[in-house]
Order: C-alpha cells, then sequence, then structure tokens
C-alpha cells in the first residue's frame, strides 16, 4: 500500500512539474504584447507557442492571424494569415 501511495505521489509530481517550469520560463513580455494587440483591435490573442514565440488572435476584419514575436523587446517579427482564403 505504501508503494502504491509513494508511486501515485511521484506521478502527481511529474505531471505538475511541466506545467510549473513553463509558467516560469514563459518571458513575460507575451502578457505586455497580448495586452497590447487586445487595445489595438485584435480580440482572443492567445499564446500558442512559446519556444517559437507564436501569437495567435483575430484582427478587426475578423480574420485570424498568426504573429511570431521578437525575443527581446517583444515587437512583432513578422505575421500572416491563418487561413488562406483571408488573404
Amino acid at each position: 500500500m505504501k508503494t502504491l501511495s509513494l508511486a501515485s505521489g511521484l506521478l502527481c509530481a511529474a505531471l505538475a512539474i511541466p506545467s510549473f517550469v513553463t509558467a516560469q520560463t514563459t518571458p513575460s513580455y507575451f502578457d505586455g504584447v497580448i495586452s497590447t494587440l487586445s487595445q489595438n483591435g485584435y480580440r482572443e490573442a492567445r499564446l500558442v507557442d512559446p519556444e517559437a514565440r507564436r501569437i495567435v488572435a483575430f484582427d478587426a476584419s475578423g480574420s485570424e492571424v498568426s504573429l511570431t514575436i521578437h525575443p527581446r523587446n517583444g515587437s512583432i517579427e513578422s505575421w500572416d494569415y491563418v487561413n488562406l482564403r483571408d488573404r
């Protein structure tokens, strides 16, 4: 019984560690970029890939766009439409 309890405790700890590490290593400027996008007419902005520094949002005309964020200053390095029909 003690082995099962220890194993389930380790499993819970192993499942909790990755999300905790991700939260610590995600640069805080993403929050600022998402806030700035929202203030400039974008909606539903969300960080989809922290390693690639990619945010997806809907622009003022309703098109979904993918934005790559500069790693140091949080500016937009590149962007493109998610759906080809929006071009």
